[in-house]
């Protein structure tokens, strides 16, 4: 489990000091069943991007399911109470205000949007928080020019297309529940009828919108969580299966290595 924060010395700003002043930002690593609550939330805003993993909010006695490529806001003072889920989860965050920000970030309508892989975040998160600039002005500028950077960057892959995000919210229901219980195979039959329209209608869209089939697209999402297991647990090969839904390793194996090249065990020496 690691955790990592890039603090800034300057301490907290009001809303009104700056265009845009960052606070706090950093990633976790390896967590899993890690519960958060703020009953009155913070004074800034705060972005979540889940890279690997699950996290679970919890608004108004129902649960919504962040997984891999989804990112959430929380605004000023609102109640934050999340739990990191089962699946070993690695997310990042940026805790940040300023007297424009709200303006910025206006396009932001619901509490979490599907972007997909996001390296710019990472890079932001990872990489700047070790590697600071020794004067503060200079940093801190880098830094709020970078932020703002991220915010256009996610404003275009959550408004890139109106007619595409109209069919996405159709499949909203498989798709969260095809990423948050992967290990669970249904039938199109099954996801069609959560999203309330037909099958044919259902896999034209899939198809369409996400560049596969509702199955092929299981098996991506088996194929990355089952990566990351590899990387990041010392499971054996035949626990990663059937934390993905497969009793049968060798079945696993064959699958794996058709989609990366690789087998189960090369790629975790190759990537270890």
């Amino acid at each position: 489990m690691h955790f990592y924060s890039g603090k800034l010395s300057g301490g907290k700003q009001t809303k009104t000091d700056r265009f845009i002043y960052i606070n706090d930002f950093g990633y976790c690593e390896d967590h899993t069943n890690v519960p958060l609550y703020r009953k009155n939330g913070r004074p800034d805003y705060q972005l979540i991007y889940v890279k690997y993993g699950t996290i679970i909010l919890y608004e108004q006695g129902k649960e919504r399911v962040l997984s891999s490529g989804d990112i959430c806001l929380y605004r000023p003072n609102e109640m934050q109470m999340y739990n990191i889920g089962n699946d070993v989860t690695t997310h990042y965050w940026v805790h940040f205000t300023g007297s424009e920000v709200e303006k910025m970030l206006s396009f932001f309508k619901e509490r979490s949007y599907h972007i997909g892989a996001f390296p710019e975040i990472e890079h932001f998160c990872r990489s700047l928080w070790s590697g600071l600039p020794n004067e503060v002005e200079m940093a801190e500028l880098l830094l709020d020019g970078t932020l703002i950077t991220i915010i256009a960057r996610i404003m275009k892959l959550v408004c890139q297309d109106g007619k595409q995000n109209n069919e996405l919210q159709k499949l909203h229901k498989a798709i969260q529940i095809m990423r948050s219980e992967c290990h669970i195979r249904r039938s199109n039959e099954e996801l069609s009828k959560l999203c309330g329209i037909s099958k044919f209608y259902f896999i034209k869209l899939f198809k369409k919108n996400l560049g596969v089939s509702p199955q092929e697209y299981y098996a991506k999402l088996i194929i990355d969580k089952s990566s990351n297991l590899l990387i990041n647990t010392n499971y054996s090969i035949s626990e990663i299966a059937k934390l993905c839904g497969i009793e049968d390793a060798l079945y696993f194996s064959r699958m794996f290595k058709k989609h990366t090249s690789m087998s189960p065990c090369a790629y975790r020496k190759n990537k270890c």
